[in-house]
């Protein structure tokens, strides 16, 4: 990424394509233990986060992604009580959970702290959520996490990877193993969800993150909703599950969902219908 006076650009894809998003300035920087943590106030997105020069949340549109990672499970799962989100320090997704008052537990395992405090700063909104009693914040790495997990024999109901790309120390977030152990910590009813890239600029290999769920889930299923600041702006996200079928609701959860539905800025149950009716080139890309 470089920048000048007025602008901010992000070059990916094998630096093919670019996007430019017009600041105002920088509001903070600093190298964190893990990455470099910048954040700007932009002319027309409101405040950015980027880590290591790719845009990560933005005040503009952070809620099409953390509405449907948090809302699509669950509105299927037949008990939602305990959740874990692998990543996600921006809150987005907790701030969601937290409107559900059947879950009880929800642990958020962050690798860089500063990335909470960051975000507590300058995304006072999507943090919200975090100072929720239910709410638990991990500073650790999700694959040792999970591990500690596994050895104390704990179930979720949910777990969320909100990772950034298949890259440096998240690769291993979209690797067969790294599934394999998320299923082994899912009850038998229980869901993962992951965001899965975009599919037109496909850098990391779609088709093999997918191939991967299935080595050890029964049900796998892709969407897409728009990201702006994201490459290409056309975003995928998977759903994997033993026993849950992404489209056949939990009535009891879709009657809580529908008290404050019309408070969402994205998510609404008839979107959900219909966002996993793929393309044929979605469907392609994925391997189906």
């Amino acid at each position: 990424m470089t920048t000048n006076t007025h602008w901010l650009y992000e070059n990916f894809h094998h630096d093919s394509y670019s996007t430019g998003i017009a600041i105002k300035r920088k509001l903070h920087s600093e190298q964190s233990q893990y990455q470099k943590i910048e954040v700007f106030e932009t002319k027309s997105f409101g405040n950015l986060l980027t880590l290591d020069g790719k845009t990560m949340v933005c005040d503009l549109d952070e809620f099409v992604y953390h509405e449907v990672m948090a809302h699509i499970p669950y509105a299927v799962l037949p008990k939602c009580e305990s959740v874990l989100i692998i990543g996600g320090g921006d809150g987005g997704i907790v701030r969601e959970l937290v409107k559900h008052k059947s879950i009880k537990q929800i642990d958020l395992v962050e690798i860089d702290e500063r990335v909470v405090r960051v975000c507590q700063e300058f995304f006072p909104d999507c943090t919200s959520g975090l100072s929720d009693k239910r709410v638990t914040t991990h500073f650790a790495d999700g694959f040792v996490f999970i591990d500690n997990v596994l050895r104390d024999k704990l179930l979720y109901d949910l777990v969320i990877v909100d990772s950034t790309d298949p890259e440096d120390f998240a690769s291993q977030l979209f690797t067969s193993d790294f599934y394999g152990k998320v299923k082994r910590i899912l009850a038998p009813h229980g869901i993962l969800m992951n965001q899965t890239e975009n599919p037109f600029l496909d850098t990391y290999g779609i088709k093999n993150i997918y191939a991967n769920l299935r080595e050890h889930f029964k049900n796998v299923h892709s969407f897409s909703a728009p990201m702006l600041i994201y490459p290409g702006v056309f975003w995928t996200f998977g759903f994997s599950s033993m026993e849950s079928i992404p489209t056949e609701f939990n009535i009891a959860h879709v009657n809580e969902l529908q008290t404050f539905e019309s408070t969402l800025k994205w998510y609404n149950t008839n979107w959900h219908q219909g966002c996993f009716r793929l393309s044929n080139f979605h469907k392609n890309i994925i391997g189906i």
